[in-house]
């Protein structure tokens, strides 16, 4: 499976309902870097979860974009059991175990992002494909906010702080969620921008970070 065969892949257009050209293209062109980078685990997410509108108007045929997405799939398991074989048997004949080991401590869960370093996060720039600079700066600096408010509560006004959200306030923005941040989506721009890998991967551990804060007791 290669890259550059992902991304010039053609498909038959249909005079009505048929799937919205661009989410198409943006897939295969996530797919693409998936590939390029060998992340296997978000490449299974993409091809298993993707989902398109159907226009009224012009569009790519359903039935080919499905076989396409299915073939890649399938492509992409066989690799991906074949590999896994492959490491059984190294592990079969090595003493080395790499479980971890029994009855160590559990570490205390501390967020892994904080506000002051994500206000100097630059991420990745690509000369390619990436997500729209401006739409992502402007996205860090509100969950930075959220996160510095939640780092500045303790104990009673950490509890208030949160129940203080169910209160419409026009001066104060609410606080983001999780799943808020988890599932927030950006402009892709053919003409450079953020690496979309990278971002993506920032956006999951802001998301486990503010989920630490809306669950912590102090």
């Amino acid at each position: 499976m290669k890259s550059s065969g992902i991304r010039q892949t053609k498909f038959s257009k249909v005079r009505q309902r048929g799937y919205r050209i661009s989410e198409v293209d943006r897939l295969l062109k996530k797919v693409a870097l998936h590939v390029q980078k060998g992340d296997t685990s978000s490449l299974s997410n993409e091809l298993s979860s993707a989902q398109f509108t159907i226009t009224k108007r012009s569009g790519y045929s359903p039935k080919e974009v499905d076989d396409h997405l299915d073939s890649l799939l399938e492509n992409h398991d066989s690799f991906t059991e074949r590999t896994k074989s492959h490491q059984e048997q190294l592990s079969k004949r090595s003493t080395f175990n790499r479980s971890k080991p029994k009855n160590v401590p559990k570490q205390d869960h501390r967020p892994i992002v904080e506000s002051h370093k994500l206000r100097n996060l630059a991420p990745p720039v690509v000369s390619g494909v990436g997500y729209d600079s401006d739409e992502v700066d402007y996205f860090l600096s509100i969950v930075a906010d959220s996160l510095e408010r939640f780092e500045n509560a303790q104990g009673k006004d950490l509890d208030e702080l949160r129940a203080d959200q169910y209160l419409h306030r026009a001066e104060q923005k609410p606080l983001l969620a999780g799943d808020q941040v988890r599932y927030a989506l950006f402009s892709v721009s053919d003409n450079g921008g953020y690496d979309m890998l990278g971002v993506d991967a920032a956006v999951n551990r802001l998301a486990e970070a503010l989920d630490f804060h809306w669950s912590r007791t102090s």
